[in-house]
């Protein structure tokens, strides 16, 4: 069957999502793992856990769909119903599966002393027919089952549980079955351009290499692409995908910081640690913003001395040396005092670089001459203290947002990274004589 013909539909259950109390997020995770297949999800039905509902879900996707996978419902307890609702669906009754119970005793043993209690026993539970998948990281087994012309896929609801699921055992499967055996993707991860721009600038690549699938993806204030390669065999899957990332990777080479999953600030830090050099922050309407970011990847201690949160003007002097004649010349959102925060801060911290912010994150507090949005960033580093002005546009966590990635990419520039002209979330640029 090929992947142009191939229907997909997707079932989630579940009272907590029907109610809003939790997000469903494995739908858009599946979609995005489904379209390099050149697979599109048709459809996605939401339902309580009323067994009437599941089964009338489940028939409806069989009389329609090629595969159905179905996301919920497969825990001990009285509300999970997917088990028996899709024996009804497929008209067959309910097995034991002797091999899962034994681990469910086993695995309940090694955590717990006291008994595995009785109702646990439900989750070795399959439809006659079923093909038991398991769980590598749970007790509730995924299971697949054909039902009219529809091969269904039950997984467990947990996303963490559900996404490992999904990777490992169903997306080769549903790559063989349409008609390819080995599926190579790359994420390319970009800031600093809109997501139209990009689709703009690989659009000729796009169109050279239809055997290769181009995804977009927005993560304020980061623009991904994603490239996708599927192939009979793993040489030409790998083939395809580097002659392609390498033509994205020339044009793009402004805005491309990392791939497949590394982030912002830790592109940043493993490039400090490269160097054997570190960062000390100095933040005022960021509110430790970056140091966050920055201390968010394993092993962050390596490039990361500490920094400094400096809301009040009494703290910028005491803890940076922030003069009390440029705070009242100048104000606390100017160059003067986001050149002496960095510089303090670098002092203080004996770190290789400090980037330092003071801004106006709003709603409120800005004037006709400093506007919300207005942000200085500075770097002090082992040549001239760099500044630079900004106004962003956004409320109040994406200005914060986009002055924490201001001030790290000022840094990545720093090291050698080519400037970014404006960034689009900006309105408004300038810089001192001679800075950045």
């Amino acid at each position: 069957m090929s992947a142009a013909r191939a229907v997909v539909e997707f079932v989630v259950t579940g009272d907590e999502v029907m109610r809003g109390t939790i997000a469903d997020t494995n739908t858009a995770w599946t979609a995005s793992r489904l379209y390099p297949l050149g697979l599109s999800l048709r459809r996605t039905v939401v339902v309580g856990d009323r067994g009437e509902d599941i089964r009338r879900a489940l028939l409806e996707a069989s009389s329609r769909a090629d595969y159905c996978i179905v996301s919920g419902g497969l825990g001990p307890t009285s509300d999970d119903l997917t088990v028996e609702c899709a024996a009804q669906a497929a008209g067959v009754g309910l097995r034991l599966d002797e091999p899962w119970l034994q681990h469910l005793r086993e695995r309940w043993a090694a955590r717990r002393r006291e008994p595995m209690p009785k109702n646990n026993e439900r989750q070795a539970l399959l439809p006659e027919g079923a093909e038991m998948l398991g769980n590598p990281d749970g007790s509730a087994p995924a299971f697949s089952l054909r039902i009219d012309r529809c091969t269904f896929f039950f997984l467990p609801g947990v996303p963490r549980e559900y996404q490992r699921i999904l990777n490992d055992m169903i997306l080769p499967r549903l790559a063989r079955a349409t008609g390819y055996a080995v599926l190579r993707t790359r994420v390319l991860q970009c800031y600093g351009v809109a997501e139209s721009l990009l689709d703009e600038l690989v659009a000729p690549i796009r169109a050279e290499h239809p055997e290769v699938r181009f995804g977009f993806r927005t993560k304020f204030p980061e623009n991904h692409l994603s490239l996708a390669a599927l192939a009979l065999d793993e040489e030409g899957a790998a083939r395809a995908l580097a002659v392609v990332e390498a033509k994205c990777r020339d044009v793009l080479a402004p805005f491309i910081y990392g791939a497949d999953g590394v982030t912002f600030a830790q592109s940043v830090g493993e490039q400090l640690a490269s160097r054997g050099e570190t960062i000390c922050c100095a933040e005022s309407c960021t509110g430790g913003l970056v140091a966050q970011l920055l201390t968010e990847a394993p092993g962050s201690s390596r490039w990361t001395t500490g920094a400094f949160v400096v809301y009040a003007n009494s703290l910028k002097e005491g803890a940076l040396g922030v003069s009390p004649e440029i705070l009242c010349a100048h104000g606390a959102v100017s160059e003067p005092v986001a050149r002496a925060m960095a510089e303090g801060a670098r002092r203080a911290s004996g770190a290789s670089w400090a980037p330092a912010i003071t801004g106006i994150a709003g709603p409120d507090g800005g004037t006709p001459e400093k506007p919300v949005g207005t942000v200085w960033l500075a770097l002090a580093g082992p040549g001239p203290t760099r500044v630079k002005h900004s106004q962003y546009r956004g409320d109040r966590g994406q200005v914060r947002t986009l002055a924490a990635y201001g001030a790290l990419q000022l840094v990545r520039e720093a090291l050698g990274a080519p400037p970014l002209a404006r960034h689009f979330w900006e309105v408004g640029q300038g810089a001192s004589p001679g800075k950045a």
